[in-house]
């Protein structure tokens, strides 16, 4: 069995004919003059989910509760640290748990808009469409199974196999319900929302109430761009804050259950963008029993070297006396397309 784990950088560096900067920029505008307009609207890495590009400032406008914080989470600073910080001073602070929860509706609104200006830059040819072929080809001929575990919020992965599968997603079963693929999205999605059990339900509403502290239900379903569910009334976006040493997970019990049965039977693991910091998981990886068992086959796809090597040493499941397959990728998942035949090789 195949477990693939996608992290920011594979929806950053996800389309081939616009390959991401070789350089950090100051501003955004100093990033666009010099790469195109496209760069507008590239999914942010973590440390730029507030930076200055249009798109971004006027859905800042709109949640205007944590507006004060948007200078402490940009420039070069580590935000994912930052955010590790606001939330340990919500618990004594409640103007925090505010801006924080206005964090959260800027999130799914900003990314959900950011993803769909990105596919008018790419009209559906991506590397996760690419990446996916491949993938089903190898599964087909050996009639494998396949778990993809995204940190991602945003739903590029999802339209790539709608598009080449016809596969929706129009419920939350959908994600585990097929024997052959299982989709686990561990920090939450975009377009998923939990419902509020009691008080108001309009994001600005929920905002003010979040100082007094708010009853959310573990109950997930689909949302719109708005936060309205199929029914018309209003959702909490289902979306983990991206902190440092992340260890909550925003997913369904029953996806995190789909995801334990099917870890003993993990063969080989690609990674595509991550960075391995996720703690619980790392820790569901090397669980006895419901964990992996035994060595496996390694593919560390990162946009640098060293960025592949602190992976691995994060992942720790290299053990070079075992004869296991292992591979580093650095130069992105656009690499990963160009060398398509070293993802072929690795299959094998």
């Amino acid at each position: 069995m195949l477990l693939v784990v996608f992290g920011a950088g594979a929806s950053y560096d996800s389309v081939y004919h616009h390959p991401p900067p070789e350089a950090q920029f100051a501003t955004n505008l100093a990033r666009v003059q010099r790469f195109g307009l496209h760069e507008e609207f590239r999914p942010p890495l973590a440390n730029q989910l507030f930076d200055d590009r249009p798109l971004f400032v006027k859905n800042m406008q709109e949640y205007q509760a944590f507006k004060p914080l948007v200078n402490l989470l940009r420039g070069d600073v580590r935000v994912e640290q930052r955010l590790a910080k606001f939330e340990d001073e919500a618990k004594t602070f409640p103007t925090r748990r505010a801006q924080l929860t206005a964090i959260r509706y800027y999130l799914h609104q900003m990314l959900w808009r950011c993803q769909s200006h990105w596919e008018g830059e790419h009209q559906g040819i991506t590397n996760y469409l690419t990446f996916l072929d491949a993938i089903e080809r190898w599964r087909y001929e050996n009639k494998e199974q396949v778990c993809f575990v995204t940190f991602n919020y945003d739903t590029m992965l999802e339209s790539s196999m709608t598009q080449l599968w016809h596969w929706e997603f129009p419920n939350l079963n959908a994600y585990t319900s097929r024997p052959e693929y299982k989709l686990i999205k561990l920090h939450g999605s975009v377009d998923w929302g939990l419902n509020i059990l009691s008080g108001p339900g309009q994001p600005f509403e929920v905002i003010e109430s979040a100082v007094k502290g708010l009853a959310i239900s573990d109950s997930y379903g689909k949302v719109k761009l708005d936060m309205h569910f199929e029914n018309g009334t209003w959702g909490y976006p289902a979306l983990a804050i991206p902190v440092e040493k992340k260890s909550e997970f925003v997913c369904p019990p029953e996806h995190l259950r789909a995801l334990a049965d099917v870890l003993p039977n993990v063969t080989k693991i690609i990674t595509i963008g991550w960075r391995a910091t996720e703690q619980n998981f790392l820790t569901m990886l090397k669980k006895p029993l419901t964990g992996l068992q035994g060595d496996v086959d390694l593919m560390v796809v990162s946009g640098t070297l060293q960025g592949a090597k602190e992976i691995n040493a994060n992942l720790g499941l290299v053990n070079p006396a075992s004869g296991h397959k292992y591979q580093i990728i650095h130069d992105g998942f656009s690499g990963l397309i160009r060398g398509i035949g070293h993802l072929e090789e690795f299959l094998l």
